[in-house]
């Protein structure tokens, strides 16, 4: 689960384990870890991870040249063949800081430039992705809370998480295990058109790792605004839509097929608890009103926004 941290509650009913990731806290992701080693064809491993480095660099620097996308993967697929000419030697294990270094190896002043831009977050006060992985999982319940990072990073951080969950993946499907993956906030991944484009891909892709991805959202006209927002809507077999805003209303009711007379249980006035399931073509009314006493109500309950940890 990737949140903003109102789900403490929930991770403590039930015995979870809790990462923080940010800029206050000893946990590192290094966004250039790879399952490289456990894929079946390294050359399509490394594109993959080129695609992701890309989304990285572009939700940091928010605006990519395209001379700047030809470095960045030249620089990438650089670091990861030095790599794995050294047999995933830990020593040669491509971060943030080899990047760097390898982009100012190139004789491109566009490529000096770039490096100047990420600088501070390579070895700045915004190193936070310049660190080796050192979080450890030792849960089934597993939960991401990015809810202290800058918003100026958030997307970024978002990314880095995501890709770490992948790279698990790769190792759950060799062990035969299935993942459930809770994305909130989804609308803020599809901030720039790198990182729109990588959670579409992971929505469509995951499940061949044996993954059921999720997304929770608040702002929904982000998401309908945004084309691979659209496409991620339209291809979930499985939806729950609670009290929606009127402008809202009849692009969902377009995207679910949702006629008028099921559109009243999400119309603004409807009454909390209430709402519609769409599974494949059915649409199911439903109201679900849980007493405030019942425990299930209470590690649910985000009102307050942000709970006590």
């Amino acid at each position: 689960m990737i949140h903003n941290g109102e789900y403490y509650p929930l991770i403590k009913a039930f015995g979870g384990q809790a990462l923080n990731i940010s800029t206050n806290t000893d946990t590192h992701i290094n966004p250039f870890d790879s399952s490289l080693q456990y894929a079946k064809n390294d050359k399509e491993a490394i594109k993959e991870k080129s695609e992701f480095i890309l989304a990285f660099i572009e939700s940091i620097v928010n605006g990519l040249s395209g001379e700047q996308k030809t470095l960045t993967d030249r620089c990438t697929n650089n670091i990861y063949e030095d790599y794995k000419l050294h047999n995933y030697n830990k020593e040669y294990e491509p971060d943030f800081k080899k990047f760097y270094n390898e982009l100012l190896r190139q004789p491109e002043s566009e490529a000096k430039n770039l490096a100047l831009i990420i600088e501070r977050y390579v070895k700045g006060n915004m190193d936070i992705f310049a660190k080796k992985t050192n979080i450890e999982i030792k849960n089934r319940f597993i939960t991401f809370d990015i809810s202290e990072l800058p918003p100026s990073i958030q997307t970024t951080g978002y990314l880095v998480v995501l890709d770490h969950i992948m790279n698990r993946l790769h190792r759950n499907k060799t062990l035969g295990k299935h993942t459930w993956i809770f994305i909130d906030e989804f609308h803020i991944l599809l901030a720039n058109k790198f990182s729109s484009e990588y959670i579409a891909k992971i929505y469509k892709t995951g499940r061949k790792e044996n993954a059921i991805p999720t997304i929770i959202t608040q702002n929904i006209a982000d998401v309908i605004k945004n084309e691979d927002g659209c496409k991620i809507l339209s291809n979930s077999e499985f939806a729950m839509i609670l009290k929606q805003k009127p402008l809202d209303l009849p692009s969902i009711c377009n995207i679910f097929n949702i006629s008028d007379e099921e559109s009243m249980y999400v119309q603004g006035d409807a009454p909390t608890g209430q709402g519609l399931v769409v599974f494949g073509s059915d649409v199911i009314p439903f109201t679900n009103k849980v007493p405030k006493d019942y425990l299930i109500y209470q590690v649910n309950n985000t009102d307050s926004q942000v709970q006590a940890r």
